[in-house]
């Protein structure tokens, strides 16, 4: 009896166990990698670099520079889009993604441009000024599609909001996927007023 009792214990504790490592996304599926639709940027800039930057941006927690210049002898432009994946150069660092439209300018001169994305690969480092980035394609995720979908035109510049939105994206890339309430969450955020 007292086998059969501690045999049951064991169980009953094993299980419950893998169920709190479930649930924590202790257990993670293979890593996310960048793919989509390439995205081609106007031909007329010349991208110097895209870098992490330490200045804030209400676009996303991850703020990184856009350093281009013009290849005419004027102004030139472009918009990158909600969806658009910036793809590592370091392999220990962590992909980025945007969830907004974000307007680019590129001028004779180096052009500097902040830019507000948020970080795919929780389990890498986190982006800082000495990591390079390219432009990568928009993303063909679903899910992730589906938080750009909802997030585009919401106000996210609030602490709070932004890091359940990276929380969400984290979710589709680095575990199990979104849940209803995290996407009833995210449809309830604010509109963006700000335009």
């Amino acid at each position: 009896m007292f086998h059969e009792y501690h045999t049951r214990f064991l169980l009953r504790g094993t299980l419950a166990l893998l169920l709190l490592f479930l649930a924590c996304d202790v257990l993670t599926p293979t890593e996310f990698e960048p793919t989509g639709t390439r995205f081609t940027l106007n031909p007329n800039i010349n991208v110097i670099a895209i870098t992490g930057d330490p200045d804030l941006s209400r676009m996303g927690p991850m703020t990184v520079a856009f350093r281009a210049v013009s290849r005419t002898s004027g102004t030139e432009s472009d918009l990158l889009p909600a969806g658009l994946l910036l793809v590592r150069r370091n392999s220990q660092t962590q992909h980025l993604l945007f969830l907004k439209d974000q307007p680019v300018t590129a001028t004779v001169l180096t052009t500097k441009t902040l830019l507000g994305t948020f970080c795919c690969n929780k389990y890498r480092d986190i982006p800082d000024a000495g990591d390079t980035f390219d432009l990568g394609p928009i993303t063909d995720n679903a899910e992730l599609q589906q938080i750009v979908s909802i997030v585009k035109d919401k106000d996210i510049s609030a602490g709070s909001d932004m890091y359940m939105v990276q929380r969400a994206v984290q979710m589709v890339t680095d575990s199990t996927g979104l849940t209803q309430a995290y996407i009833d969450s995210l449809n309830a955020l604010a509109p963006d007023t700000s335009d």
